[in-house]
This record gives C-alpha cells, sequence and structure tokens, in this order.
C-alpha cells in the first residue's frame, strides 16, 4: 500500500503534465493567429493601396480628361480663326493674317501634340493598374479618335497653305514684276532732257536752225527737227525745279509756255531757270536754252 508521500508525488507529476500540454496547445494556438493576422494586414495594405491608386487614377483621368476637352475647345476656335485669315490672304488684303494663321497652326499642332501625349499617358497607366472602367477606357478611345481627326484636318490645312502660299508668292513676284515695270515706265515718263549753249555751238550740234526772214535778216531760231540727244542732260520733270545757267544772257529757243517758267539773274553773272508749273514747262519734253557772251 502506497504510502501518503507517494500519492502526492504522482499527483504533482500528473498535474504538472496537463499544464505543460495546455501550455504547448496555447502557444500554437497563439502562433497561428498571428499568422492570420499578418495575412489579414497584408490584405488590408493592398485593398488600402489598391483603393489609393483607383483614386489617384480616377483624379487623374478627371483632370486629363478636361485638360483635353479645354484644348480641343481652344482648337475649334482657332480653327474658325484660320478660316477668317485664309479668306483674308486671297483677298490680299495684307500680310499679317497670313503670320496670324501660321501662328494659330502652329498653336494647335502644340496643343494637338501635348493632348496625344497625355492620352498616351493616361492609357498605359490604365493597362498597367488594370483599374479603369469600360466608361472611361471609351472615353478615352474617342478623345484620341477626336485629336486623330484633328490632326489630318490640320494636315489638310497646311497642304492647302503651302498651295495658297505658292499662289500668293505668285501674285507677289508678278506684283514685283508689274511695279518695276511701272517704275520704269514713270522713270520714262518723268524724264526730260536739257542743254545749254551759245548759238555756234547749238548750231554746230545740229540743235537749232535759223527759218524765215528777207535777205537772210531777221530769222527766226528754232529747233531743229532732228538732233542728236547725246549731249543733253537728264533732268526729272517732278524734283527738277531749278536749272542754273553760267550766263547772264539767256534765251529759251525751245517754245516753253512763259507762265510755266522765270529767268532769275544773279549777283554772280549767271542765272537760275526757275520751273513754276512743271506740268505745262514740260509738255515740251527737250530744253534747250541758248547764252549770249
Amino acid at each position: 500500500m502506497e504510502n501518503e508521500g507517494e500519492v502526492s508525488m504522482r499527483y504533482t507529476i500528473l498535474l504538472l503534465a496537463v499544464l505543460a500540454f495546455a501550455g504547448c496547445t496555447d502557444k500554437e494556438k497563439l502562433a497561428e493567429a498571428e499568422m492570420k493576422n499578418a495575412e489579414l494586414q497584408v490584405q488590408l495594405d493592398s485593398l488600402t493601396s489598391d483603393m489609393n491608386l483607383k483614386e489617384e487614377y480616377v483624379k487623374e483621368f478627371t483632370q486629363t480628361i478636361n485638360e483635353v476637352y479645354d484644348n480641343l475647345e481652344n482648337i475649334r476656335k482657332r480653327e474658325g480663326l484660320i478660316t477668317k485669315y485664309s479668306k483674308d490672304i486671297e483677298k490680299q488684303e495684307n500680310t499679317k493674317p497670313r503670320e496670324r494663321m501660321l501662328a494659330n497652326i502652329a498653336s494647335i499642332d502644340a496643343m494637338l501634340q501635348k493632348s496625344k501625349k497625355q492620352i498616351r499617358t493616361l492609357r498605359s497607366k490604365s493597362y498597367s493598374a488594370g483599374k479603369s472602367s469600360q466608361a472611361l477606357q471609351e472615353t478615352v478611345d474617342r478623345l484620341q479618335k477626336t485629336l486623330e481627326e484633328k490632326e489630318q484636318y490640320i494636315a489638310e490645312i497646311k497642304l492647302e497653305i503651302d498651295d495658297l502660299n505658292n499662289r500668293v508668292a505668285q501674285v507677289e513676284e508678278e506684283l514685283l514684276t508689274k511695279n518695276a515695270m511701272l517704275e520704269e515706265q514713270n522713270q520714262i515718263l518723268n524724264k526730260a532732257w536739257y542743254i545749254i549753249g551759245d548759238e555756234d555751238a547749238l548750231k554746230e550740234k545740229g540743235i537749232i536752225k535759223e527759218e524765215g526772214g528777207l535777205f537772210g535778216l531777221r530769222k527766226a531760231k528754232k529747233v531743229a527737227e532732228n538732233f542728236s540727244t547725246e549731249e543733253f542732260q537728264a533732268a526729272d520733270k517732278i524734283n527738277t525745279n531749278i536749272i542754273p545757267i553760267p550766263a547772264s544772257d539767256v534765251r529759251l529757243i525751245s517754245p516753253h509756255n512763259t507762265d510755266s517758267y522765270h529767268l532769275v539773274k544773279r549777283e554772280d553773272n549767271s542765272t537760275h531757270l526757275e520751273i513754276i508749273d512743271a506740268d505745262e514747262f514740260w509738255k515740251i519734253q527737250y530744253c534747250v536754252i541758248m547764252t549770249k557772251g
């Protein structure tokens, strides 16, 4: 028969065994709970990150779409200006419409390129995130198609402008040629000639002749019909107001209207032929001035 000491020892050992077993079970459950908690935390972080990514994408999508629509509205307005400037150029009112039209096209180009880049970036982010809805993708597709149509329109406008520039350049060249011809004609029309010399010199050069008179007396001096103009001085009908003459005794042989000029004597024994009515005076294109002494 066991004594009380042995019985007490057995109970003690059994209790310790039970407590040890229970302790092991609690540790395993705790470890398992911690593992599940860690998994849940990872899932929560993933969901939070996913939600933040969605919010960021939607925010960026909205901002980008608004900017693209603003660009399209500006492009629409500038297209109207291009049409107006094109008509102004065809009317050849001035050169500024062409410069403004080219500036508008450059601006449209810049807006198109910016919008296309924004759409590409947005589409790339939507693919990488994999979070865009069908509706958002359809909006992006529509905008991209609109931008491509605008780009095609601008390409056609550029071709029309090149053709218009060629036509304008041709017209400008024709105008320059006509202006040069008109200028040359004006110079010819405005050109006059004069010669100064004594009687003997003018006769010797065949510029003046004598007519009438009885027995060679009181013959009238006149300008010859066919004379050489090589020694005549050129004058501008518009700008030549005074012809200086190095003599005090002066007479005009060519029959100019006497009301169209004055002969002004100078203190140095010279004379100035002052033309007071150029239109009337130069009705006779060759002025022959005879001096004495």
